[in-house]
């Protein structure tokens, strides 16, 4: 198994058109590539304000270095084991296996789902059944959709 220091964010610098979240030729700190429309082609990155922000494309940034390793394709399989989306248009499926690249300290886990987009899910919603990597280990990186990142 691969060691990933989920507590050493990758340093990426921003290289497309200045706006207010990055600056052309800024360092950022990065965490995860994530799902965009089925594609791993977007990046949680740390912008001028101090959030970190999802969806950024990835194809924007250059990445300076990884040391953590956090900026990786590795995933993890879960199984839907709810109904309790079924109502929903695009969301999980009950006994869908979905791909998994992490989880929060909350035990939210970040899944790639049926909008082919990555959101963060409650862990009781999903059963893991394959984590090579352990990406889904409780000390990945942690999120907090109020203030960005924390990290214990």
């Amino acid at each position: 198994m691969n060691n990933i220091n989920f507590n050493k964010p990758a340093v990426v610098r921003y290289n497309a058109k200045s706006n207010r979240k990055f600056t052309k030729g800024k360092l950022y700190e990065a965490y995860f590539i994530e799902y965009w429309e089925g594609e791993r082609t977007s990046l949680h990155v740390r912008g001028n304000d101090g959030t970190i922000t999802d969806f950024n494309p990835l194809e924007d940034f250059e990445v300076i270095s990884d040391e953590g390793k956090l900026l990786n394709n590795y995933e993890a399989t879960v199984q839907c084991i709810t109904h309790k989306y079924d109502h929903f248009m695009c969301c999980v499926t009950f006994g869908k296996e979905y791909k998994a690249i992490g989880r929060d300290k909350n035990g939210l886990l970040l899944v790639m789902d049926d909008s082919y987009c990555c959101y963060f899910y409650p862990n009781d919603v999903f059963k893991i059944i394959d984590d090579p990597y352990g990406t889904l280990k409780k000390t990945c990186v942690y999120y907090n959709f109020r203030g960005g990142y924390n990290f214990d």
